[in-house]
């Protein structure tokens, strides 16, 4: 056959002239794609390691702050990657299509009227058996010849502008070239560059993030020689480390200690604190608040002196002791004014007297001086214990003590002018019935108080109970007083009536000023209050005349007459059965007062029917 007949090797490829044409296409494709790859690498080493490369000098300079200093790695970054994906990505995917590449060197050459494109679709006809009817197979062949030479003549690699893909090979060469000098000239500067970018994004994560700062243990105090630990917790720390500065209060030097960050916390112990200093952390540009270690020692008393101040009854000048006592001795009502110097400056507050029983007493403090005063008025112990101006953990040592002992005032006696303790009588007569009293006291007698309670002999009897006082002032107080509260229940609403018990206590009370009043009682009176119409009773158990309890009786008319014989009617209910009751009033076994009582009860429980 002769070299028009097309045919197909055994891969399916166009044979002949067409297979000529299409490699060429492809060859000239190839190329662009190597160009364009190696100009889209060129543009991603330009905007990336170009821009970070800018970036380095600049910072090296120290022209770049840590915003300035991460904005522009950041925008190299986002260069590069915008690079690699704009540029290099596409042109390493593109897809070698003879079709386009015939079309592309048609548009280079200008010249070619189609032949290209031509001679590429007419052939490709032709070789799948499409398109035979309508043009003659020898006219398509010798196009597609004539295709073939045309395009080994004009050389279309000749016809692309390589201009911008060699300079930007040539800027890229320059940048990797001037990244591998200063790796092998100057690693350090690469080092430093990588560890101000990682402090300058870790100052921007600060300012956009702020750290908290929690430090320990603050502003305190501690004795002198004593251990302290400082620690600080850093909330939100994302470096490796905090600084810790001290700063001496007297001599101004400053001491900084880098500390690492565990956890976000770190930690300073310092074996004994001699001086007061102050100190803070700091963590990159920001700094925790400063705290102040306040370096003091314990107080101890080195000089004390007691004054005592008699009553002034008793006539005696002020006397001063100094030195340590263990034990005082003072009259009741002595006032006791304590002073003393201590070695250090004192707290105002937590300085105190602590007292036997329980009960605490402020000091007043000024500077390293003190004072507290106190009234013996009882046996009792103080124990004078100093906290320096610190506060807790600064208490003395061995707190200071000393006993004070006591001579008591008696308190006053008063006495009832009734010989006997309990008492019968009438309503009337307890109306009218009056209290005679004696009180003596050696401050003397301000005031006598008599004090009153009224309930029943028996609680069937229904009557709530009654209090009452009157007090009676002495002005001006007198050593010995006598008198007697007189007409006490002749106002009372409701009346004293039978079957009330009446029980009266009188008190007095001194006019002792030093150590507080005293208040002495007597002891209690009873009255039982009686009727008149219980002659016969009383008269058995008490043993005086039946005439005298009649006294005053009123003679009261009845309803009934009983001079006239009644009218007899029958009863016609059912007899009721009397139960009867057997009293025992004891009236001749007891003696007078102890079973009056029990007598009139039993009569008015009889009276009432109860059981």
């Amino acid at each position: 056959m002769s070299g028009s007949v097309q045919q197909k090797s055994g891969r399916g490829r166009p044979a002949g002239e067409l297979a000529l044409l299409l490699d060429g296409l492809r060859s000239f494709g190839l190329f662009r794609k190597r160009w364009a790859v190696l100009k889209g690498m060129a543009w991603f080493v330009i905007a990336g390691p170009g821009m970070l490369l800018v970036w380095f000098v600049l910072d090296w300079l120290k022209l770049l702050s840590a915003w300035p200093r991460v904005a522009i790695f950041g925008l190299a970054c986002v260069a590069c990657a915008a690079a690699f994906a704009a540029r290099l990505v596409p042109a390493m995917a593109r897809r070698v299509r003879p079709e386009r590449e015939a079309l592309v060197v048609e548009a280079l050459h200008g010249n070619l009227d189609n032949l290209l494109i031509g001679a590429f679709q007419l052939g490709m006809e032709k070789a799948l058996g499409r398109g035979l009817e309508r043009h003659s197979p020898l006219l398509v062949e010798a196009l597609v010849r004539s295709a073939q030479e045309k395009l080994l003549e004009i050389q279309p690699r000749h016809l692309v502008d390589l201009k911008r893909a060699r300079r930007a090979a040539t800027g890229a060469c320059v940048i990797v070239a001037a990244w591998l000098a200063l790796a092998l000239a100057a690693p350090g500067a690469v080092l430093e560059r990588k560890a101000r970018l990682r402090d300058g994004w870790l100052a921007v994560l600060d300012a956009l993030f702020p750290v908290t700062f929690v430090i320990e243990p603050g502003d305190t105090a501690v004795v002198k020689g004593a251990p302290i630990t400082l620690s600080v917790t850093v909330k939100g720390a994302r470096r490796p480390g905090v600084v810790l500065v001290m700063t001496d209060s007297e001599s101004g030097v400053r001491t900084n200690v880098v500390l690492s960050l565990q956890s976000g916390r770190a930690s300073h112990a310092i074996d004994a604190v001699e001086r007061t200093f102050s100190y803070f952390f700091a963590y990159a540009s920001r700094t925790s608040r400063a705290g102040t270690i306040s370096v003091g020692e314990r107080p101890e008393i080195s000089a004390i002196s007691y004054e005592l101040v008699y009553p002034a009854y008793v006539g005696q000048p002020p006397r001063t002791l100094t030195g340590r006592m263990s034990r005082l001795q003072a009259l009741a009502g002595t006032s006791i004014l304590v002073s003393f110097a201590a070695t250090t400056e004192l707290h105002p507050d937590l300085s105190r007297v602590e007292w036997i029983e329980g009960d605490r007493q402020s000091i007043t403090i000024n500077g390293r001086f003190g004072h507290f005063a106190f009234v013996a008025d009882r046996p009792n112990r103080a124990t004078i214990m100093l906290t320096g101006r610190y506060g807790p953990g600064f208490e003395m040592s061995r707190p200071l003590s000393f006993e004070v002992a006591v001579e008591r005032d008696q308190p006053p006696t008063v006495a009832l002018g009734v010989r006997k303790d309990k008492l019968v009588m009438f309503a009337d007569e307890a109306a009218a019935f009056a209290v005679p009293y004696t009180a003596e006291d050696d401050f003397g007698v301000a005031e006598v108080t008599m004090s009153y309670r009224i309930d029943t002999i028996d609680a069937l009897l229904g009557r709530e109970p009654r209090e009452g006082v009157m007090t009676r002032a002495v002005e001006p107080a007198s050593e010995r007083v006598n008198g007697k509260f007189a007409e006490v229940f002749k106002a009372l609403d409701p009346a004293l009536q039978p079957g009330d018990r009446v029980r009266i206590e009188l008190s007095a009370r001194d006019n002792n000023t030093e150590t507080g009043p005293g208040v002495g009682r007597s002891r209690v009176l009873e009255i039982v209050i009686v009727r008149p119409d219980l002659a016969q009773f009383v008269e058995k158990a008490f043993g005086f005349q039946q005439t005298a309890l009649l006294a005053g009786l009123k003679k009261v008319d009845r309803a009934t007459n009983l001079l006239i014989e009644p009218e007899r009617t029958t009863r016609t209910e059912k007899d009721l059965p009397v139960e009867k009751r057997a009293l025992d009033a004891r009236l001749n076994t007891e003696p007078w007062p102890s079973g009056a009582e029990d007598a009139v009860a039993d009569y008015f429980r009889l009276l009432s029917g109860a059981r």
